[in-house]
């Protein structure tokens, strides 16, 4: 392409600023593909950045880890993909070759950066990636959709950490994208129930008109639970927790909530429960997440979709200020 400016992107210009400004096409080296971003979602971690919460932000990083698009250009040595495929995209830059990258576990490297905080990420129109970091959607799924597989891909992990198996009865704490996606997962390995505690009516609402039973804070679940994934993970929702569950039962962490104090091991000690925790995903988490697109579509998790780069500083800092909405934010180029 010779054209100078073809796309737009909203970038990082330092606590509370976002700016939106034009890119420039991007051009694809050796083993690389130029992805047009078809949706971009918006999470905690983008909230953090927008408040100058993380360390080491550039100014003028162009923000969003949960994306992707449809290929448009590619670059020499790429044989596996083609122009006009439906891809999302792995966020996780990784050195490849230590015992966590050799497994899948790209989160857990090292030297793991992150698109949309380390480098420039997938809230702009066009941008060129590694082709091994695109994850392809089978079928032809909404492309308003392909944001949704990063935080589908979290709750997939987070259900084969906490080891959901056929007849669980799951507690989910929090009922935000993560809490629903692992909703739905746990679906798919065939929970007998599942029961998410969420303190926001609206959202409790969106849960309910999901298929999920969606109960409030301090409300008793019907059973008690044989499994539970805490998506808020601080001292008050994990011991909350604990006085719901089974003997001998595990409780998985996913969430990165400071304050509070854990409970004491008496209780994990005599009634044997288990505690653990979860992060990020696998590169094969990534493609089950995929393909619960490809079934689900845009209906995989609660959303609200923002139309257009120039509503999404609005958008963020609503979402920082506490507009939780339905469930996860997505914006539409």
């Amino acid at each position: 392409m010779s054209i100078a400016t073809l796309g737009r992107g909203v970038a990082w210009a330092g606590p509370k600023q976002l700016t939106v400004e034009d890119r420039p096409w991007p051009s694809p080296e050796a083993g690389e593909v130029v992805i047009r971003v078809e949706s971009v979602g918006v999470c905690g971690t983008d909230v953090g950045i927008w408040r100058g919460n993380h360390d080491g932000v550039t100014a003028g990083t162009v923000l969003g880890h949960e994306f992707g698009g449809t290929v448009v250009e590619i670059g020499a040595n790429v044989a596996d993909l083609v122009t006009g495929q439906l891809v999302a995209v792995d966020p996780n830059l990784v050195c490849g070759h230590c015992p966590a990258c050799a497994t899948g576990s790209r989160g857990l490297c090292g030297k793991r950066r992150l698109m949309g905080r380390d480098v420039d990420g997938g809230l702009q129109s066009f941008l060129a990636v590694d082709a091994a970091q695109t994850i392809p959607v089978p079928g032809t799924p909404d492309p308003r959709a392909l944001a949704l597989i990063e935080p589908l891909a979290v709750g997939v992990h987070a259900c084969a950490r906490a080891g959901v198996t056929p007849g669980a009865r799951l507690g989910i704490i929090g009922g935000g994208a993560i809490g629903m996606a692992c909703a739905l997962q746990a679906r798919s390995l065939g929970a007998a129930s599942i029961t998410v505690v969420e303190p926001d009516a609206l959202r409790r609402a969106t849960i309910q008109e999901h298929g999920v039973r969606a109960i409030a804070p301090g409300d008793v679940p019907e059973q008690r639970w044989t499994v539970a994934i805490d998506t808020v993970g601080n001292g008050a929702t994990i011991s909350a927790v604990m006085d719901l569950m089974e003997p001998g039962s595990t409780i998985c962490v996913a969430g990165l909530a400071q304050g509070g104090t854990l409970p004491p091991a008496t209780e994990l000690v005599r009634r044997e429960l288990t505690l653990t925790g979860t992060f990020c995903y696998t590169t094969a988490d990534l493609h089950t997440a995929a393909a619960l697109v490809a079934t689900h579509g845009l209906a995989a998790l609660p959303n609200d979709l923002i139309q257009g780069f120039d509503q999404a500083p609005a958008a963020i800092e609503a979402f920082a200020g506490g507009h939780l909405g339905r469930g996860k934010t997505i914006i539409i180029p």
